[in-house]
């Protein structure tokens, strides 16, 4: 089992450019520890079934204090179409997540 450590919002506008779906909110998954290496390795083999059981939490500590109305989904090309940057793209209106992106650092419990 993992455990939200920290949810970061970043900002579209000072991040990295997405030429798709700009304003779509992402959610990235960092296993604290892991390596380049290990991330390189393990991106198509992610617990994302244990992941989507943090998405409460990691909205709550992203300051959502309601998220009923986002659709949240996976998607192995959340950022990139390539599909190196596995993630969850947020559908739906609120205005914490409006144009930004959450990168969740996560340990085991």
């Amino acid at each position: 089992m993992f455990k939200v450590e920290s949810a970061t919002l970043h900002d579209h506008r000072t991040s990295r450019s997405r030429s798709y779906s700009a304003t779509k909110t992402r959610i990235y998954f960092w296993p604290r520890g892991e390596s380049i290496l290990e991330n390189l390795e393990n991106r198509r083999t992610r617990p994302y079934n244990e992941y989507r059981r943090l998405l409460p939490n990691v909205l709550q500590a992203a300051g959502v204090e309601d998220g009923k109305n986002l659709d949240i989904r996976r998607s192995q090309k959340a950022g990139c179409g390539c599909g190196c940057s596995p993630g969850f793209v947020v559908d739906g209106w609120n205005g914490v997540l409006h144009r930004k992106d959450v990168h969740v650092n996560v340990v085991m419990d």
